[in-house]
């Protein structure tokens, strides 16, 4: 019987799987023959396609009348004051790695940059929290129990499957530590998100927005040898991710902004 109202309740935690797991597969069948910006475009590509399929199979299995009920702005101003942390984040890299750390940027072109830092972060926000968050945490609207632990336990399921999708190319068990404590207290912060507001647009919005200062530093070619750097990425960085995930805490245990009804089964 419990596994029948997991089904019923949760399949989006399994079709987020399902997803993610296909996505990979054509990625890594495509990408040999793409380079550059026309790659940053291709993927780009497929993120939106996979996030249009996704937002049609969500709008089916969770019954919504269309898809405006899923993608809009209600709640919306209390995204952004449940995304203080990540907020706050945001100086911190940009003096950490923009005017600290990067001694020399690499000579690219505009092409590269506008597909990655723009066209590829858009699409990213948008289809990554449709698997991640929509998916992965809707089951909590469709239990008669909305408690404060429930909303937890989607947010840990979400940080798991998140911080897992970004360790499976990594090529050592340091490197792949690391992105998952990091990239899984992000993941953490956008279901709490999503958990507080019921509204997925602030939280594609904050995921892309966030996404464009964590990717500029791929285009640094040189690091500065300094202290500064050191302390900041290898101490500092903890603490205000730990700040991140602590705003996230005290969202979840606080009341939900649930003016959008409940779907039903």
């Amino acid at each position: 019987m419990k596994l029948k109202v997991f089904i019923k309740k949760d399949i989006g935690m399994i079709l987020c799987i399902v997803f993610f797991s296909i996505f990979m597969v054509i990625s890594n069948i495509l990408k040999p023959y793409f380079d550059g910006a026309y790659w940053y475009v291709v993927s780009s590509v497929q993120r939106i396609l996979f996030g249009i399929i996704e937002l049609y199979i969500f709008v089916k299995i969770y019954k919504k009348e269309k898809w405006t009920d899923v993608i809009h702005f209600k709640n919306f101003k209390y995204g952004f004051l449940a995304s203080i942390g990540m907020l706050l984040y945001l100086p911190f890299e940009v003096v950490t790695y923009y005017i600290i750390g990067a001694k020399e940027w690499l000579n690219t072109t505009i092409p590269i940059v506008v597909s990655c830092l723009l066209f590829q972060q858009i699409a990213t926000g948008f289809w990554e929290e449709l698997t991640f968050r929509a998916f992965v945490c809707e089951g909590y609207y469709q239990r008669n129990t909305a408690t404060a632990k429930n909303r937890f336990v989607y947010a840990f399921i979400s940080l798991m499957l998140f911080g897992i999708a970004h360790v499976i190319e990594c090529d050592t068990l340091a490197v792949a530590v690391y992105r998952f404590i990091t990239t899984g207290i992000w993941g953490f912060a956008f279901a709490s998100l999503y958990l507080y507001t019921h509204n997925i647009l602030v939280s594609m919005l904050m995921h892309f927005i966030t996404d464009i200062f964590l990717n500029v530093p791929i285009f640094v070619a040189e690091w500065n040898d300094s202290i500064a750097l050191t302390i900041l990425d290898n101490y500092m960085q903890f603490v205000f991710l730990g700040i991140i995930f602590i705003a996230a805490v005290y969202f979840l245990q606080k009341e939900p902004k649930n003016s959008v009804s409940r779907s039903k089964f």
